[in-house]
């Protein structure tokens, strides 16, 4: 597909802020002519924000399908959206962009997935950390070794999270539960990439009915594969990350036999080895037995570098697309499995049987 991808987006919510910046950046690639949005009071500034006057608006994804030609949609929708409205592309031969989380569960991952063989056409998940430049950092001094035998793994995620009374974040069987599977996704998505599969989980977690129904606090114990330790956490109700002399919004920070290194939101990617003075990684850097700041020069977010992938893939273009959705349904595995976890009061053993949304007993 070398030529300009039409594109129609399905929803006009608050991650099209993140994603509309990727699409901007590749006018040789893509045009967005189609936006799904049933809030006409939205329309003007969806205009505006693609700096298009001639976007086309529909009522909801099924009149998009219909009645606009496209060859992709970069889905936006609801969590409990995400599986019909990829399904129903699939159909229509579209190939799908999907913001995270890619569904509500196994169960309907797999649904996207055989939609997509089926009918010819890709399905990528915008796991957009995966395409952060100094996420991806920490990915290389990983892979790299230097670390020797990793150990620990600990990965949080903290927002004061609060939304509107008729938000549909607060309604669990539209977000696919809660925080954990909402936004915990970020960071065992980042565990897989960096450290491998998951075998074993333990989860426990705290519900805050002023917030929202499904919990807003969660905190999951996982056994990797090789050996390794997780901890993940998620806190949605912590003033951490905006409060002056808070803490922090995301922390990635890893333990191996040789070393160590973290990722800290709104500070970058430092690295420190056992060996002191030694030189350190592909930089060769000189610790001087002290943390080193790792840096990337792209300055690009990862909704921007996701897209641009997504879309050089289109057309048939060397890329990175790092998040098809045969990939990234173990991440759903896992948030899944953390709250069978909590139900059933023992740790869950991967893989899960796959069950429809209100039969897998969460």
């Amino acid at each position: 597909m070398a030529k300009k991808i039409r594109v129609g987006i399905m929803g006009g919510g608050r991650i099209l802020a993140a994603h509309a910046p990727g699409f901007l950046n590749e006018p040789e690639r893509c045009e967005v002519v189609a936006v799904a949005e049933p809030r006409t009071e939205r329309h003007e500034a969806i205009r505006a924000l693609f700096k298009n006057s001639q976007i086309a608006f529909y009522g909801d994804y099924t009149e998009l399908l219909e009645k606009c030609e496209v060859d992709a949609v970069d889905i936006i929708l609801p969590h409990d959206l995400h599986m019909p409205a990829a399904v129903a592309s699939a159909k229509e031969k579209k190939h799908v962009l999907c913001e995270k989380v890619m569904a509500r569960n196994v169960y309907e991952c797999n649904l996207m997935i055989e939609a997509a063989r089926e009918n010819g056409t890709t399905l990528t998940i915008a796991h957009d950390r995966r395409y952060h430049p100094e996420w991806a950092t920490l990915k290389r001094i990983v892979d790299s070794g230097v670390l020797g035998q990793i150990l620990f793994w600990k990965l949080e995620h903290n927002q004061d999270v609060l939304f509107a009374e008729n938000d549909w974040v607060r309604d669990r069987s539209k977000i696919g539960g809660g925080a954990i599977m909402s936004c915990l996704t970020h960071q065992i998505d980042a565990l897989r990439w960096y450290g491998g599969e998951v075998c074993r989980v333990s989860a426990m977690t705290k519900t805050e009915p002023s917030r929202m129904e499904g919990e807003c606090i969660g905190a999951v114990l996982a056994n990797m594969e090789n050996g390794a330790l997780a901890l993940l956490s998620i806190n949605w109700f912590t003033q951490s990350h905006t409060a002056k002399n808070g803490l922090w919004y995301e922390f990635n920070h890893v333990t191996g036999t040789e070393g160590e290194a973290y990722y800290l939101s709104g500070k970058g990617t430092w690295l420190k080895t056992r060996g002191g003075n030694d030189k350190i990684f592909e930089y060769g850097l000189d610790t001087g037995g002290e943390f080193a700041h790792i840096k990337d020069e792209n300055a690009n977010s990862g909704h921007v570098n996701c897209i641009s992938e997504w879309l050089r893939m289109l057309r048939g273009e060397e890329n990175a697309v790092l998040t098809y959705g045969t990939d990234v349904i173990k991440t759903v595995e896992v948030a899944e499995a953390a709250y069978l976890s909590e139900k059933k009061g023992k740790m869950i053993d991967l893989p899960i049987t796959p069950a429809p949304w209100g039969e897998e007993g969460v």
